[in-house]
């Protein structure tokens, strides 16, 4: 997962401080190299299994996110395509999406129940996380952070803050103006959302604060007027988008998605040994796959 051309590693650049994969075996070593077929003779039938199994060893790191309906599933999956570069599925792309998952994604909006508890029971032990989403719906962060620590207590597993709205925050031109000038004026965002709807119906005004409580909602307009007030170096739409996305939590999953992929490769080194042994079983070089299974690639 490292931004050297690890086995298993984010679709498309990395965001900055991904983890390093750490140390790999020699077979897993020769199929991200893209040299696994080159472990037997270039005649040998097992040339077409091992350069197969060495694109499968290749493919990008697969999240599926599991949780309970209203929990924010789809804006995770969003949320880890977009700012991990994660290959990320959910319910909404339908059944055997988690086919090829290497990790899991446990989302949480509530206190947990008996419905989380056989999620998380149903999902590998050792490659899920498990995020409390929504972070946003708390009065501050602090204390989305002690509810999280309160239910990672009840779940015996670490329960990591996020707000997937943040992470997909995309304000355009017009709504970085508006919030702008609401920022000047010394505006806050009323404890009620429904009061930031002034204007009359249909109006401009109207329009582009509907829009802000629909993109970021009323927990992001508070902390994007708090930025600008205090001097946020957001020029832009854009720049504030970025900062939005560094404060949602997302991003400070890259450590513990990198502590699990020695277990991803591992998994994956072991598909590659099933084939072997599939290829062995059938007498397509026997030989080749027994030594190979033997020595794990070592010449």
């Amino acid at each position: 997962m490292s931004r050297g051309g690890s086995v298993v590693r984010p679709a498309g650049p990395a965001p900055e401080g991904w983890p390093d994969a750490g140390a790999s075996s020699a077979l897993s070593g020769a199929a991200e190299r893209g040299e696994l077929a080159r472990l037997v003779d270039p005649a040998s039938p097992l040339v077409p299994i091992l350069d197969a199994a060495g694109c499968r060893f290749l493919r990008p790191l697969h999240a599926h996110v599991i949780g309970r309906p209203g929990t924010g599933r789809d804006t995770m999956v969003r949320a880890l395509r977009e700012r991990l570069r994660l290959t990320a599925t959910g319910p909404a792309d339908g059944a055997g999406a988690d086919a090829d998952a290497d990790l899991w994604v446990l989302v949480l909006a509530g206190p947990p129940r008996h419905a989380d508890h056989d999620l998380l029971r149903s999902a590998p032990a050792d490659r899920t996380l498990v995020v409390l989403g929504k972070a946003d719906t708390h009065p501050d962060w602090d204390t989305a952070v002690a509810v999280a620590r309160r239910w990672s207590t009840r779940l015996g597993t670490p329960v990591h803050v996020v707000s997937q709205l943040l992470a997909c925050a995309d304000l355009d031109d017009r709504m970085f103006t508006a919030l702008t000038e609401l920022a000047a004026a010394g505006a806050e965002m009323p404890s009620m959302a429904g009061r930031f709807l002034v204007g009359r119906p249909g109006s401009a005004e109207r329009a582009v604060r509907e829009a802000l409580l629909r993109r970021i909602d009323a927990f992001g307009v508070d902390t994007a007027l708090s930025l600008l007030a205090e001097g946020s170096d957001a020029a832009d739409a854009a720049s504030l988008n970025r900062t939005l996305h560094a404060l949602s939590g997302v991003h400070d999953l890259a450590g513990p998605i990198g502590e699990r992929v020695a277990l991803v490769r591992r998994r994956r080194e072991d598909e590659i040994r099933t084939e072997l042994e599939r290829a062995a079983a059938r007498g397509l070089d026997r030989d080749g796959a027994e030594r190979l299974l033997a020595t794990g690639g070592v010449a």
